[in-house]
């Protein structure tokens, strides 16, 4: 009976403890949930104050030495896109700032992949741009998801200071072309119209002017579609032009642009002694000719 009672005691004292214990692990993980939710509202506040340019919000915030800079919307990115240069000074000396890292929400279901330097120059960011490119660390050439390099897609948006920025960086491949179409940067200067750019890059002897695309486009064809005549003038000014070069369909610039009627560029074409009309295969569309010769007269 006695026995029993002791065992009866134990059992208590045992409950008990549990309890208490149990008790003390519930408040300590809630005060570890509460440091955390804590940290995401102070991460999330200088995600807010890079993207508005608030350096005395940002300064203050980096004292945390807790906080996570490479969360969702990296702060680092964020004042790169926005062009707030003080602000990514500030961050480039932060050692918790990884400054290739790419864009995207916590769930990568908006993520494009962008790195900042990528950012800048799509943005035509000039300056942090100069920045970015005397920090060792920043990879100049690093893609987006899609493939487009930053010098490819400072051609494309037409940002001709960032061009010759990057032009004269001898790390810069001037003729990558690993976006989806594998366009090369002078292909798609050519295809915007960009003509400030196309000279740029015709006198720079590492450009290959008649590298295609994975479709066979090249800088002629490519400007001859989009009808864009004084490109075409200006790469016909230069001897190592194929001007007969087809693509994977078979076309030529000048069947390309039979096709698409841009008259005066016919004329230009048909008075350069390089063009090779059998190769043009033009009479295909014997119909496409004649609607031309007859505007020609």
């Amino acid at each position: 009976m006695f026995g029993l009672q002791i065992r009866s005691v134990l059992l208590q004292e045992e409950t008990k403890s549990k309890t208490i214990i149990s008790k003390q692990f519930q408040k300590k993980n809630h005060q570890n949930q509460s440091n955390v939710g804590k940290l995401v509202r102070k991460e999330s506040l200088l995600s807010d104050a890079c993207e508005n340019g608030n350096l005395q919000e940002v300064k203050k915030l980096l004292g945390n030495t807790q906080l996570n800079l490479s969360f969702n919307w990296k702060p680092f990115y964020i004042a790169c896109k926005n062009g707030h240069i003080e602000i990514v000074k500030l961050l480039l000396n932060d050692n918790r700032v990884n400054v290739n890292d790419e864009s995207g929400d916590i769930t990568e279901r908006y993520n494009d992949g962008q790195p900042p330097f990528w950012i800048a120059c799509f943005n035509g960011h000039i300056e942090i741009v100069k920045l970015l490119l005397k920090d060792q660390r920043i990879d100049p050439n690093k893609a987006d998801k899609y493939g487009d390099t930053p010098f490819y897609i400072a051609c494309q948006k037409g940002h001709i200071e960032i061009v010759k920025l990057l032009l004269n960086d001898q790390r810069i491949d001037l003729n990558k072309g690993i976006n989806q179409y594998d366009q090369t940067p002078i292909c798609v200067a050519s295809k915007y119209g960009h003509i400030e750019i196309v000279k740029l890059l015709l006198n720079d002897n590492k450009v290959d002017i008649n590298k295609a695309s994975n479709h066979g486009e090249t800088p002629i064809s490519l400007s001859c579609k989009y009808g864009h005549i004084e490109i075409v003038k200006l790469l016909l000014n230069n001897n190592k032009i194929d001007i007969n070069k087809a693509n994977n369909d078979g076309m030529t610039p000048l069947y390309r642009v039979c096709r698409e009627g841009h008259i005066e560029i016919v004329k230009l074409l048909l008075n350069d002694k390089r063009i090779d009309l059998n190769k043009a295969n033009i009479f295909k569309h014997l119909f496409i000719v004649l609607v031309i010769m007859e505007k020609l007269k």
